[in-house]
């Protein structure tokens, strides 16, 4: 069935000025999954402005009235919980039981965010600070957080539900007005959202979705002076580009990342195993958070390589559709050409493939490589795909060397049964997230979400992102200037 949708700009559905629209193309089969229109500046102009009007509505509704709202887009959403799914899995090729893992609006991830959102901004509160200037008790310091404004949410086709909610109900439970720009490869999940909190009721202009390019689109949003903040999901390149052209604009930014996984002497092998392929394989390897290197200690890497390698052989590998698929395409030709760049260069410089390494269309197999060293492209650049170096160290000093030996810091796995190594690995290694026997690839909304060095800017989820998208302000009384 073919899907048509169009941009929501103030309230109103409408098409692109220019009348013109592009294709959602599946990468799981060719097919035509949908259409959406193919937006200007103008357009992303005309929804800034409807935006400003929108922040003005939200300011003077109540928080309990956003609360209401969003409480009323989960419902309306969840009666579209099979086409959400669906939609998902078709535009993006992610495995239809991640899809609804991720989409589902009565059980999907994405949407607990709405729930993180309503339950944390109840008690985001300022404060009533003392005078600590002047010897007496004249002085009432009172601190605030106000809406920052207009914010920009530029997601990108890996997490086309979870990206935008990672703005979206924040935002508005702070009474921001939101501009979504998805991505060209998986845009019709975040019109789904859109459509669900506009059927609730929030005012003209509060919820907003321009489809198009990055190059367009994108950047529009980030050089506009309507646009307060923008929070990104995207490739060190493009962030790297919105950081130079966004001005003064505040920035919470998540980028793909080339996350180290490390197995230690005293870790639970066969639960490793399981984590190393949940981090890696999940989403197809296209995840920001993917593993995209594997560290060994030496007394264990020929039981974890044979287990590793028969585990991955038995993954499901197709059609995303399928409910029994584990592993699908990837989203578009440009990354798998970079993919099969960076693999191509692993076979040159001595890498030993135990699994996959071949394509046919946007279906890259699971590859493993073994005796992979840091001279390689595939430990250096994180390489989109199911695709998994492994690399071994004598001891744990070195294997922190190792996962830091990268311009990366997103997220570390790690398994081992010893505390002392769990908290010289938390504590040594670079990275906004370390977990202890976990994927890289877990997080948890309740607790804060980014990474250090090149790989984002600030925190999102639980009650940090409150931090990232409101501005603070000091009131200060002095009760012995009154009039008498």
């Amino acid at each position: 069935m073919m899907i048509e949708k169009k941009i929501l700009i103030g309230g109103e559905w409408q098409e692109a000025q220019s009348g013109e629209r592009f294709d959602v193309v599946s990468p799981g089969d060719g097919s035509v999954v949908g259409s959406v229109p193919n937006c200007s500046r103008e357009d992303v102009q005309q929804a800034v402005e409807a935006a400003k009007e929108g922040r003005q509505a939200l300011k003077e509704m109540s928080l309990l009235k956003r609360i209401e709202l969003l409480h009323k887009a989960i419902e309306i959403a969840s009666k579209k919980d099979k086409e959400a799914c669906e939609i998902m899995c078709r535009e993006s090729g992610k495995p239809m039981a991640q899809s609804i893992s991720e989409a589902s609006p009565s059980t999907g991830y994405s949407w607990s965010n709405f729930h993180v959102a309503m339950y944390n901004v109840k008690s985001f509160r300022g404060m009533t600070l003392p005078n600590v200037t002047e010897d007496n008790n004249n002085k009432r310091i009172i601190q605030t957080y106000e809406p920052v404004g207009v914010v920009a949410n530029i997601s990108t086709y890996s997490y086309p539900s979870e990206m935008p909610n990672c703005t979206i109900p924040y935002a508005l439970a702070l009474g921001n007005a939101v501009i979504v720009k998805p991505s060209i490869g998986a845009p019709l999940s975040a019109i789904l959202i859109a459509e669900a909190l506009h059927k609730a009721g929030f005012p003209a202009g509060s919820i907003n979705v321009v489809t198009g390019a990055g190059s367009v689109v994108g950047d529009e949003l980030v050089v506009n002076p309507g646009v307060q903040a923008i929070n990104s999901f995207s490739s060190e390149a493009t962030c790297e580009t919105i950081t130079q052209r966004k001005g003064m604009k505040r920035h919470l930014a998540a980028v793909v990342s080339n996350n180290p996984f490390i197995v230690m002497d005293d870790a639970n092998i066969d639960e490793a195993v399981l984590s190393a392929a949940q981090g890696a394989y999940g989403h197809n390897g296209q995840s920001p958070i993917s593993t995209r290197r594997v560290l060994l200690h030496k007394d264990v890497y020929k039981e974890f390589v044979e287990k590793f390698v028969t585990h991955t052989k038995g993954m499901t590998f197709g059609d995303p559709m399928d409910k029994k698929t584990d592993i699908g395409p990837l989203n578009n030709e440009v990354i798998l050409k970079q993919s099969l760049i960076n693999l191509e260069d692993a076979r040159k410089k001595g890498g030993k493939f135990l699994t996959g390494g071949q394509a046919k269309g946007l279906y890259l197999e699971p590859t493993i490589i073994d005796d992979a060293n840091q001279d390689m492209l595939v430990t250096n650049e994180p390489t989109m795909g199911p695709v998994v170096p492994i690399m071994t160290f004598d001891n744990i000093e070195q294997a922190v060397e190792m996962a830091n030996a990268t311009r990366f810091g997103f997220q570390v796995g790690a398994f081992t049964s010893s505390l002392s190594n769990a908290y010289f690995l938390s504590e040594n290694i670079e990275a906004g997230s370390v977990y202890i026997n976990e994927a890289t690839s877990c997080w948890d909304e309740m607790a804060p979400f980014g990474g250090v060095k090149n790989s984002g800017k600030g925190r999102m989820l639980s009650d940090s992102i409150f931090n990232e998208l409101t501005n603070v302000k000091m009131t200060m009384f002095d009760l012995a200037k009154v009039k008498k």
